[in-house]
């Protein structure tokens, strides 16, 4: 066993190792979580009573918000040390996995497999690399160490039982999706012929209990702080939620070519026929007489109830979601695993020792695209480029870096992705403004305001030719696009007139003011003069993405 807890620690280090120096993804949650929060960085009485006694940042998880005290006070907030501790848990976790697969009799090599199958997943990268992902590492570490403490637990009421139970407590603090564990250790224990159904539940009964006392707070808590989405169709679209949701999850847990920090939010919606035959697929694992079949499908819809999106979720689908259903599955995988080299005699494990070399270098992949913010971001981006959340975190880390021209393309992705949401609508024209406002001179900063004034009336053509109006007398002559194109879009302009605003503009020296009035044109300007002038004034004007 030595010299598998060493392998696994090796493994684990080898994988996530490189991510250590990486900065904070400040954008991301981890400066309102870490850097500009007080409760983390100030060790207190009072902060400690505030972390135990209200939810946090829409969720409560007390735990995970202690636990920072182990390093941010006295590292005032260095990445790599917060990024050290996550790694340091995370290996810890590893190293309990395997000892609790040993403690269900897995041999030394397939209890190994499976629990790097599980620490060394791509998916596992938000859990070390994002030091807000600490709550996935303590909620590994619990489910561990509740699962080793149960495979050692003779009857319910032993010492073991109750650590087991008292890990539970400690995992839930520190993540609510772990509340689904005791149903799957009941799994475990019937699948492996441990104990009887009856047996099985009475060892999980405090545990039981106490997931269905918690689960309405977790609801609750998710309702008041508005993370549960409200615009995926009620009750009447739940099954196929469900069904998107868990087709997702299962082919990203097995083929993770596309691991990223956001998704399309409105995927769940529409499942495929990948998702109807791998739920199918799962539901009828729960039939099959092979043990490890069981419980590596029944335990991962198991470990999914939480964020299956039955009741959709604000982000529906993320990789940290998949960081405990993987441990049924590759627990499953381990059983199997075993089974099938007694029966064919042959040395199997060297072939899943490939597959988890290969999970580890896919990860030390994925792992580099976190290295800044705008390299994450564009990552999320192109890979899932109809993921509308994708293109306004990276319109927001380029505006942020001073990069306007960069923000303004990654936000003309927005009304592409989804025409009805106003937000990438102000998004684009606030980044447009801030150029107009540096390329100008332009001073004090309205593009804030403009925003806001062009979210509130987008359906006002009156309104929005008044804004623009504002626009052009404070040399926004970019941003001013914007209201006018949908101002023009709902009260049309004769072309005579649009033809004879261009060439008032073209004339006064406001030349992308004039090309705009050109392009809204029905046909093409017959006027000689104003054609000089567009031409001249295509040389000066720099194309910026605003319209299809």
């Amino acid at each position: 066993m030595a010299r598998a807890h060493a392998l696994c620690t090796a493994l684990v280090l080898a994988a996530f190792g490189r991510a250590l120096p990486y900065p904070f993804q400040t954008t991301w949650d981890d400066g309102r979580f870490i850097v500009d929060n007080p409760l983390v960085r100030e060790p207190t009485l009072s902060h400690l009573w505030a972390i135990l006694t209200r939810p946090h940042f829409q969720a409560y998880h007390p735990l995970h918000l202690i636990s920072y005290w182990l390093d941010v006070p006295w590292s005032d907030a260095s990445p790599p040390v917060v990024r050290a501790t996550n790694l340091v848990l995370w290996v810890a976790a590893a190293n309990l996995l395997l000892w609790a697969f040993r403690s269900l009799n897995l041999s030394p090599l397939a209890a190994c497999l499976a629990a790097l199958a599980v620490a060394v997943h791509p998916v596992q990268v938000e859990a070390v690399v994002w030091a807000t992902g600490r709550k996935d590492g303590l909620a590994m570490l619990g489910a561990a160490a509740t699962l080793l403490f149960h495979a050692r637990a003779a009857t319910p009421w032993d010492r073991n039982a109750w650590l087991s139970r008292a890990a539970f407590l400690c995992a839930a603090l520190g993540k609510t999706t772990v509340l689904p564990l005791s149903l799957l250790l009941v799994l475990v224990d019937c699948a492996l012929d441990r104990r009887t159904l009856k047996a099985a539940v009475t060892q999980q009964l405090p545990t039981i209990v106490a997931a269905l006392i918690l689960s309405p707070i977790v609801l609750t808590v998710w309702a008041d702080n508005e993370m549960i989405r409200t615009t995926a169709g009620g009750v009447r679209m739940a099954p196929a939620r469900a069904i998107a949701t868990l087709g997702h999850q299962l082919q990203t847990a097995l083929w993770p070519s596309l691991t990223a920090p956001m998704y399309d939010t409105r995927a769940i919606n529409a499942p495929g026929a990948s998702d109807y035959l791998l739920s199918i697929a799962c539901v009828l694992s729960l039939m099959v007489r092979s043990s490890a079949v069981r419980i590596a499908g029944g335990g991962f819809i198991l470990m999914m109830v939480p964020v299956m999106n039955l009741v959709p979720m604000y982000f529906p689908l993320q990789d940290r979601y998949l960081s405990l259903p993987l441990i049924p599955l590759a627990l499953g995988i381990g059983v199997g695993l075993d089974r099938l080299s007694r029966a064919l005699r042959a040395p199997l494990g060297s072939i899943a020792l490939v597959v988890v070399v290969a999970l580890a270098v896919r990860t030390v992949q994925y792992a580099g695209e976190w290295q800044s913010e705008s390299r994450l971001w564009g990552h999320a981006a192109s890979t899932h480029p109809q993921a509308f959340y994708a293109w306004m975190k990276l319109g927001e880390v380029r505006r942020a870096q001073g990069d306007l021209y960069g923000a303004v393309v990654a936000y003309a992705h927005l009304p592409r992705v989804d025409r009805k949401r106003k937000v990438g609508y102000a998004a684009l024209l606030q980044a447009v403004a801030l150029r107009d406002e540096r390329v100008y001179g332009l001073s004090p900063s309205r593009a804030e305001a403009y925003a806001r004034s062009f979210y509130a009336g987008l359906d006002d053509p009156r309104g929005l030719k008044v804004l623009a109006s504002r626009m052009l007398a404070t040399g926004h002559l970019r941003a001013l696009e914007l209201p006018l194109a949908f101002a023009l879009s709902q009260a049309p302009v004769p072309d005579a007139a649009l033809e004879q605003a261009a060439r008032k503009h073209l004339q006064e020296g406001r030349p992308s003011v004039g090309l705009f009035y050109l392009g809204r044109m029905g046909r093409q300007t017959t006027d000689a003069e104003v054609r000089e002038l567009a031409a001249r004034a295509r040389a000066r004007v720099t194309p910026l993405p605003l319209f299809d």
